[in-house]
């Protein structure tokens, strides 16, 4: 499998259809919604149609499995992984991507809250990013310096991580209610955004554990254990906490997000460097 020829190709092929690519994100997906609903998403809203909604969701799909499938995850069947910078561009784009239908709706009260999560999630996803790399450059043994090292870099990502998927305080005006951004939008493109944001949110998490773990120096299943237990550990923790802490404003969302998360990763640099 570490060769070149067709076994390469193969080995590469199932890293982005199936793990970590396509099927495990489309999986990462279902276990999202269902712990933070309670339920699984049956409901048929859903149709990858060949529409600018279906076009869009389709795509974050795509994105968000190329993005993860860079990444380090354990048993990675590919040995030729493009690595975190490549990961963190293609999950750029898919976060950007829901944020399209509402920034070209025309109606300026959902166009003002979709720049409000920009602004936020831009900020929270920088700072996520950076102190990933700073995990994923650093692949050391756990111990003494690294083991404090990694846990700055787990830390700061978690808090980093609600501004950068929009959660909770970080999330849109109360003026808009419940449904958020998605307002006035139609059954089918309200259905198609709730997905692509709900992918890169699953995602997000996984990439925080990830980052926080040197998975060089665990074995594989501890690794895979980690990964997907500390994920439903941080989702369910979001969903507890949600609605229990006030609405931020936009310079009070950026403040506590560099001032915490921030400060936190200029730690995990100082200990990892």
């Amino acid at each position: 499998m570490k060769g070149s020829g067709p076994f390469m190709w193969i080995a590469e092929l199932l890293a982005l259809l199936i793990y970590p690519g396509g099927l495990w994100t489309f999986g990462l997906w279902i276990g999202y919604r269902a712990l933070t609903t309670w339920q699984l998403p049956t409901n048929g809203q859903l149709r990858f149609a060949t529409d600018r909604p279906g076009w869009m969701a389709l795509a974050t799909l795509f994105c968000v499995a190329g993005g993860l499938t860079g990444l380090p995850w354990p048993w990675h069947p590919s040995p030729h992984a493009f690595g975190w910078l490549g990961a963190w561009a293609l999950l750029e784009v898919a976060a950007w991507l829901p944020l399209w239908p509402t920034l070209t709706a025309g109606t300026p009260r959902i166009v003002r809250a979709a720049m409000r999560e920009a602004q936020i999630s831009l900020l929270g996803r920088a700072l996520l990013w950076g102190v990933a790399a700073i995990g994923f450059s650093n692949d050391n043994t756990l111990t003494g310096a690294a083991l404090a090292g990694h846990g700055l870099v787990l830390v700061s990502g978690l808090l980093s991580l609600p501004a950068a998927i929009n959660w909770g305080p970080f999330g849109p005006e109360p003026s808009l209610g419940p449904h958020g951004i998605v307002e006035g939008q139609s059954t089918k493109t309200a259905a198609a955004i709730t997905f692509a944001r709900d992918l890169v949110a699953a995602a997000l998490i996984t990439v925080v554990w990830q980052a926080g773990l040197s998975l060089a120096s665990v074995p594989a299943w501890v690794a895979a254990v980690t990964i997907i237990a500390g994920s439903v550990v941080t989702i369910l923790s979001l969903r507890w906490l949600q609605g229990r802490v006030p609405r931020f404003s936009v310079p009070v969302a950026l403040r506590f997000t560099l001032g915490w998360a921030g400060s936190t990763a200029l730690l995990a640099v100082i200990v990892l460097r």
